[in-house]
């Protein structure tokens, strides 16, 4: 039991690096904190079985793809999901280089929980209701 003691400082220390670093994406953040969590509570049930590394090693790799599709799912609700009238109506009409632009700043930003269309600049806006108008007027 010492023996799989030993590396859970280093495992613990793996999930706050992970979970704090600003550059990588909610999924890979989530990954990462999900096959260190994984590795421990795999290394620590292994362990009764006689086999701590090859607990350690399954649990990080079921971790890692549960962390993942979880920060994945986290991202697509904030693009989509969790987004209001309003900021269906500015997506709707941006094209997909306008929308990566966005996710560029949202990803710059740091923020984890986010509306694409909280960056948005005032002017960005204004350009999209005459995009719509536009449209309207051509429509008719």
């Amino acid at each position: 039991m010492m023996k799989t003691l030993q590396f859970l400082p280093a495992a613990a220390i793996s999930i706050l690096l992970a979970a704090g670093c600003s550059s990588a994406s909610r999924t890979e953040r989530s990954a990462a904190v999900g096959a260190a969590t994984g590795a421990i509570v795999g290394g620590v049930i292994g362990n009764q079985s006689g086999n701590p590394r090859t607990g350690a090693a399954i649990g990080a790799a079921v971790g890692g793809v549960a962390g993942g599709a979880y920060g994945h799912s986290q991202e697509q609700r904030s693009v989509s999901g969790g987004s209001s009238s309003s900021d269906d109506y500015y997506l709707s009409l941006m094209t997909p280089d306008e929308v990566d632009v966005l996710r560029a700043r949202a990803r710059a930003s740091g923020r984890s929980d986010y509306r694409l269309t909280d960056f948005l600049t005032d002017q960005e806006r204004e350009n999209l209701r005459r995009r719509d108008a536009s449209r309207r007027e051509i429509g008719r």
